[in-house]
């Protein structure tokens, strides 16, 4: 059985999350990184869109997820996000999903913050 790992990063999203409420009222750019392992994948042999999983089907799911609500924390908002993903797409085995939060509101100088959240349908 074929296990592919596909990889979508840097979707870049403008949203209201966040603990302040200046946060909630201005919005930031977030960036999403996805990473699946897809089982079984058919296409490896087929080349079948139909037998893997569109990654744009899964950037739209991600997308709305992301966009549904304010959450106040970005770990709630990756949690949202990669429960939308597993499930509506069963063939999908393991998921991080990182969100970043490069503008946070924070006294110091860093490139960026991020909280990835790891899914498993093995338990």
């Amino acid at each position: 059985m074929d296990r592919v790992r596909i990889n979508v990063t840097k979707l870049a999203l403008f949203a209201y999350h966040g603990v302040n409420d200046e946060e909630q009222r201005l919005g930031q750019r977030f960036y999403i990184d996805m990473s699946l392992i897809v089982a079984p994948v058919l296409a490896t042999k087929s080349d079948l869109l139909d037998d893997t999983i569109s990654y744009e089907d899964v950037i739209h799911c991600a997308e709305d997820a992301f966009l549904e609500k304010k959450y106040r924390t970005i770990e709630r908002a990756a949690s949202a996000v990669g429960s939308a993903i597993m499930a509506q797409f069963p063939t999908i085995q393991n998921l991080s999903v990182t969100v970043h939060k490069p503008s946070a509101p924070v006294a110091a100088i860093f490139d960026d913050v991020a909280v990835t959240v790891d899914f498993s349908r093995d338990g």
